[in-house]
């Protein structure tokens, strides 16, 4: 136990300290917030982009699928994947300008402006227009709009409302008389920001052009180690752990961790998504749903083994807990029995939370080098019941299999644990029981 209690105290004292200062800090949650809001669109594109390519023929229903899709025309249905899912960098470049510009809330810069005006240097940066000629005259190359801009969006979501906090801080912007309305008087406000991001931007990429180079592909250049690095186990494994540890001192451990590798995974999830239309072999494992549908069963932790044991268990906190946890663990909404339980800072349960879903990790791992399950091409919500979520998301029936598998091996290692603390919430409840007996008994005379 003292090994335990050491580690628990690492994780209050350091690493707990470290994750809320991340969690809180302006520009990450700006990136983290910029991202959530394109998640209709990329919940909706990588959908139809599934829909649009059945796993195959030879049984009633995949065959009755294809003609759906025959019917409709697979160019109709794939429409939408390409201005959702095919261009959400240039939505979160959008959605990362306004989020910070309402965090830094400077009087004089306007969260909408400073969206559109990150939008246009994003544009400018990886697509700019190109003349073909005929019928067309110029067209936006699309190959950096989705998930290979996505660290472009970033730096232009971070740089465009900095850019105008420090314009407006050192007083150099375009003043109108106070009679002129304050929303015409915001967009004179963007004159100078725009000026400047079109000189930025149009000065690098002149720079880069002379070595085949361009923002998109610069930045791409730089970052391809850490995205190749991004799906490797030991990544994988690694935010799984951290994970876990921030939620067991009671920190929202997806939450820090996914705001950190959430465009790595979509920069993941856009390549296998480009390898699908292609017709390739899908290349990255490390997504989303790989965490939500595969290795946290029930939500983080891998719970729901637990939450199902807890619903029949002899003591009456445990039960009560369980099935009150039941249906939110369908769902992956875990807080009920992570709190209520208490699996946080519980150390009869630290050993098995940690170990479950790294476990699980392993199988899920391997069952996608085996190739026993496709890889993952679609985002469902990660509120989807486990199960249906990775069918969905990987298009392939045998991932069900998979987490049921997980679901079992969840089970088995928290099975132990759960039974002793079971046994000493029982003890517990029995001196209770009897204290309350005891104290409700008439008093005897001497």
């Amino acid at each position: 136990m003292s090994l335990i209690n050491s580690t628990m105290n690492f994780v209050e004292r350091v690493i707990a300290p470290i994750a809320g200062k991340v969690a809180s800090q302006k520009h990450i949650c700006a990136i983290k917030d910029g991202f959530i809001s394109t998640m209709p669109f990329l919940i909706v594109g990588s959908l139809l982009l599934v829909f649009a390519n059945p796993p195959g023929t030879g049984n009633w229903f995949l065959d009755g699928w294809n003609s759906v899709v025959q019917g409709i025309g697979r160019d109709n249905i794939v429409g939408p994947f390409f201005v959702s899912m095919g261009i959400f960098a240039m939505y979160s470049a959008y959605g990362i300008a306004y989020n910070l510009a309402e965090t830094l809330n400077t009087k004089g810069v306007s969260p909408m402006n400073s969206g559109m005006l990150s939008m246009f240097s994003f544009l400018l940066a990886v697509a700019p227009a190109v003349w073909v000629g005929g019928e067309l005259g110029s067209v936006i190359p699309m190959a950096y709009l989705g998930g290979a801009g996505a660290f472009t969006a970033i730096i232009c979501g971070l740089l465009v409302p900095t850019l105008q906090t420090f314009l407006v801080e050192k007083n150099i912007r375009i003043k109108m008389p106070e009679a002129v309305p304050e929303k015409i008087s915001a967009s004179f406000d963007l004159l100078i920001p725009v000026v400047v991001m079109i000189l930025i931007v149009q000065i690098i990429n002149g720079v880069l052009g002379n070595f085949d180079l361009n923002i998109a592909t610069g930045i791409m250049a730089l970052f391809k180690p850490l995205v190749a690095a991004s799906d490797t186990f030991f990544a994988f494994a690694l935010a799984i752990l951290l994970i876990q540890l921030l939620w067991f001192a009671g920190i929202h451990g997806a939450s820090v961790v996914g705001g950190i590798i959430g465009p790595l995974l979509l920069i993941n999830l856009g390549a296998n998504q480009e390898a699908l239309e292609a017709g390739r072999e899908l290349p990255a494992i490390f997504i989303n749903p790989v965490m939500d549908f595969f290795v946290f069963v029930g939500g983080s932790g891998g719970t729901l083994a637990l939450v199902c044991m807890m619903a029949r268990s002899k003591s009456a906190h445990l039960r009560t807990i369980g099935k009150m946890s039941f249906i939110p663990g369908c769902f992956n909404i875990n807080e009920p029995v992570t709190f209520g339980t208490p699996i946080v800072m519980n150390p009869t349960f630290f050993i098995p939370w940690i170990a479950a879903p790294l476990v699980n990790a392993c199988i899920v791992w391997g069952a996608f080098k085996l190739d026993l399950v496709s890889k993952v091409v679609a985002l469902p919500p990660w509120t989807m019941p486990a199960p249906i979520g990775a069918v969905m998301s990987t298009n392939s029936m045998f991932a069900a299999v998979i987490v049921a598998t997980c679901f079992t091996v969840s089970g088995l290692i928290f099975y132990p644990f759960f039974k002793a603390y079971e046994k000493e919430l029982l003890a517990q409840e029995k001196f209770e029981e009897k204290a309350d007996e005891k104290a409700l008994s008439p008093a005897t005379a001497g």
